[in-house]
């Protein structure tokens, strides 16, 4: 017997300061890319498969957390990638966690659990609730415990919330710790983030949810990136972009995107149009703009249920 453990991505999507005068991040939990792990009893600790030294580091940091022997294989078949920006690893983490929970007759549903069991910060709180619930997220960046608001969005085929991705090639010399570096840099440019993103969240951004208005969320999103990239200017760590990051960026917005950018944490570019048929002709747009070298083009719509597991008598084969 073994378990497979299904998880989204996480996309965030910028700071926001509340009514309240706290921080939150707001993010989106996205089916694609995916993290997808099996696990099962075994004679010793083995964790193969894309970005095992990952895997196996937070494997051995869970057991190390329940003094457990170290009698588990973990297959990671499919993992976000890195340096996107997405939550790779804290995403592998959690599904290696939870997969091990089961391998040793643990709970598997208390995700603040499995977090503390592999030494997530609260930074990680929009990776969290994403493997824990999804949709769209606002989380306190320092106290993880629930998320401070919470919507699906769900929608038929020609009516859906289309997020149209790039994941770009690594340029050489890219650090491995991008994506911590910049949410550091954008958490520490907190106290300079203006009031007016708590308008725009409560006022516009969350109505526009409630009522099913995609093209006024996004024109609330991209006023909320607009903020976001002033406070990151005043904390001197000001966003810039490549001329190729800029191309894209244009391109996606001359082709009908209602709302465009970058991960704040890493490398991946975003769109967002409105139905399959619009989510197709961009991203046939977007592929011939980067080519055939130029990164994964893919589109995806939220996942609103979070990680999902699965017992099998076998591992199922392709």
């Amino acid at each position: 017997m073994l378990i497979e453990v299904g998880s989204p991505c996480s996309l965030p999507l910028g700071l926001v300061r509340t009514k309240e005068d706290k921080i939150a991040l707001l993010g989106l939990t996205l089916q694609h890319p995916p993290a997808d792990v099996f696990a099962e009893a075994s004679a010793q600790l083995s964790v193969t498969g894309p970005i095992a030294h990952e895997g196996y580091e937070r494997a051995q940091r869970f057991l190390f957390h329940h003094r457990l022997e170290p009698r588990a294989n973990v297959e990671i078949e499919l993992a976000i990638p890195a340096l996107m920006g997405l939550g790779s690893e804290a995403m592998l983490g959690l599904s290696a966690a939870r997969a091990l929970a089961w391998v040793y007759g643990l709970p598997t549903d208390d995700t603040l659990a499995l977090a503390r069991a592999i030494d997530l910060e609260p930074r990680h709180a929009l990776e969290i609730w994403g493997f824990q619930q999804g949709g769209l997220l606002l989380v306190d960046p320092q106290q993880p415990d629930r998320p401070f608001r919470h919507h699906p969005i769900a929608h038929p085929d020609n009516h859906a919330w289309a997020f149209v991705l790039l994941l770009p090639r690594i340029p050489p010399g890219t650090p491995e710790t991008l994506e911590a570096d910049r949410l550091t840099a954008l958490l520490n440019a907190a106290p300079h983030l203006s009031p007016e993103t708590s308008r725009l969240l409560d006022e516009e951004l969350w109505p526009a949810l409630e009522q099913d208005d995609l093209a006024a969320f996004a024109r609330a999103l991209l006023g909320l990136q607009q903020l976001n990239r002033q406070a990151l200017a005043e904390a001197g760590t000001p966003l810039t972009f490549t001329q190729e990051e800029q191309g894209v960026l244009d391109l996606l917005r001359d082709k009908g995107a209602l709302a465009w950018g970058r991960s704040p944490t890493g490398l991946a570019l975003y769109a967002i149009v409105k139905g399959a048929t619009a989510s197709i002709e961009l991203r046939h747009h977007l592929s011939q703009h980067v080519g055939i070298y130029g990164g994964a083009v893919m589109a995806t719509i939220t996942a609103n249920g979070g990680a999902r597991h699965t017992l099998r008598e076998i591992r199922p084969v392709g």
